[in-house]
């Protein structure tokens, strides 16, 4: 786990899709109240536990886009005190007790700390956004996704150079499934959503696949989200 700005924190970690290693990131912030918000926990381990633990409480964790679910139940029975927040096709495949759906018009309850924004018309990932406001980070599951140029060796690169680089995993991009029209439900909607996310103070764009976003962060959200503003 490594610090990247005032009560943030990163622990970078991978998952095994179709016999290639798919990089995780899971997101750590110290809330104004003194508890921990986790966004998209990645498996979780006795050194981690004691590192985050000596943060603080844990109270929130976030499952914010459908498909991110496969350490959530492991992370609520470790904090069984905490809330989940969890995105609406999740409940249908973990079975919670104490969770909350994101969803817009829902009150936010961590406005001292964080906007967000639930993707509207897009049943695959239902996926909410936020914003770290005292460090200015973008944090996205799925929406944003940034991948290296450089192609991995033996089987995991073939994989990489000819099934997941020329269906869109590659670079900075929007998640591939959203380039195919009909998975947007209702565009206009959509659009909107995307305008009010670029519309928000953010200089850093946390992705939970690939690196971290620095440079140019509000530009590069543009430059890939234009195709849905045209």
């Amino acid at each position: 786990m490594r610090k990247i700005g005032d009560d943030l924190w990163v622990h970078d970690d991978s998952m095994n899709m179709m016999g290639t290693r798919l990089g995780l990131r899971m997101t750590i912030v110290k809330l104004s109240s003194g508890g921990v918000w986790v966004h998209s926990p990645t498996a979780i381990t006795p050194e981690l536990k004691r590192e985050i633990d000596e943060i603080g409480k844990v109270e929130c964790i976030v499952a914010a886009s459908n498909a991110h679910n496969l350490w959530l139940q492991d992370w609520c029975e470790a904090y069984p005190e905490a809330d989940a927040y969890v995105s609406a096709g999740i409940p249908r495949k973990v079975p919670l007790s104490n969770y909350h759906i994101l969803q817009r018009g829902m009150e936010n309850p961590w406005e001292a700390d964080m906007a967000w924004e639930t993707m509207p018309s897009v049943p695959m990932f239902n996926e909410t956004v936020f914003l770290h406001k005292k460090t200015r980070s973008l944090i996205v599951t799925d929406l944003i996704q940034n991948y290296p140029d450089k192609v991995p060796t033996g089987f995991a690169g073939l994989m990489t150079k000819y099934v997941f680089q020329p269906i869109g995993f590659k670079g900075s991009c929007v998640a591939p499934p959203l380039k195919i029209g009909y998975m947007i439900k209702d565009k206009p909607k959509f659009c909107n959503f995307i305008r009010h996310v670029q519309e928000w103070d953010f200089e850093r764009i946390i992705v939970t696949h690939g690196d971290i976003i620095e440079d140019n962060a509000k530009s590069v959200f543009s430059d890939i989200c234009a195709r849905f503003l045209k």
